[in-house]
């Protein structure tokens, strides 16, 4: 049996460091964007966002009146994601950090994480000046990292789901999104695949991926003289594809630095 208790999400650890979330809030009507492979993408509405350590919630409407409510929890390392699609449609996704599976409609399924070093960023003589350690604070590659869910689906509302729930297992390894992204993030895949296209079911196959650096030099933790080396997570996207479609969608650009252990 899982036990649960209250996750914290400003405690800081080297494996489960977590930038702070940008904050979307301004926008809650948007166009979804899409990758040139998709002709039409319908429109949608994005209301009741919240979003704090222990939750994040969000309604969300497509311009067919399509209605998802989308809710996420976290307790101790444990996050729980439902959603509801028009009042009747109920999925359900739990993971528990550090598993390889989640838990999806009752069914296991597998949660694949891998780590790797991509060569043409080990060399700083081949990169962008932006990456080349000119002071202690310039960013110094370390690795990449990707977070793959695969499930055949047959309704919008799982696509949201698993979508959902990549993003959810990727924060508990540290990547952090905020709800307004999660919200425009699965709202794109539901509006590219389209309401009732999936009836004979198909393969949902996402990821989550990022890239992690470090800073070239300690650098001040804002407490006192303390200085640290100072970790981030960049280029957080979600990838995948579904009924011969295509996403590509950036969740975040650059982390804020973070500390490997409390800077006091």
């Amino acid at each position: 049996m899982i036990k649960r208790q209250k996750f914290l999400a400003s405690t800081i650890a080297l494996a489960l460091a977590t930038a702070a979330p940008i904050n979307l809030y301004g926008g809650v009507h948007a166009q979804a964007s899409v990758t040139p492979s998709v002709e039409v993408a319908p429109s949608y509405t994005i209301e009741n966002l919240k979003d704090t350590a222990e939750e994040q919630s969000f309604t969300m409407i497509m311009n067919d009146n399509t209605e998802v409510d989308f809710q996420m929890e976290t307790e101790d390392n444990i996050i729980t994601l439902r959603t509801t699609t028009n009042g009747v449609e109920e999925h359900t996704f739990e993971y528990e950090q550090g598993e390889s599976f989640a838990i999806f409609d009752g069914e296991r399924i597998s949660v694949e994480k891998e780590t790797f070093i991509e060569p043409e960023l080990q060399t700083t003589e081949t990169i962008t000046p932006l990456l080349r350690a000119t002071s202690p604070s310039s960013p110094v590659y370390l690795s990449s990292g990707k977070i793959k869910i695969g499930k055949a689906v047959k309704t919008t509302g799982a696509i949201v789901t698993l979508i959902g729930g990549g993003i959810a297992a990727a924060a508990l390894s540290g990547v952090a999104i905020a709800s307004s992204t999660i919200a425009s993030t699965v709202a794109n895949w539901a509006s590219v695949v389209g309401l009732g296209t999936l009836a004979a079911g198909w393969y949902f196959d996402g990821n989550i991926t990022f890239k992690q650096y470090r800073t070239y030099g300690k650098i001040a933790t804002g407490y006192g003289n303390n200085k640290q080396t100072g970790f981030r997570f960049q280029d957080i996207r979600a990838v995948g594809t579904v009924k011969g479609k295509k996403m590509d969608k950036q969740l975040r650009a650059t982390g804020s630095w973070f500390f490997s252990s409390k800077p006091f």
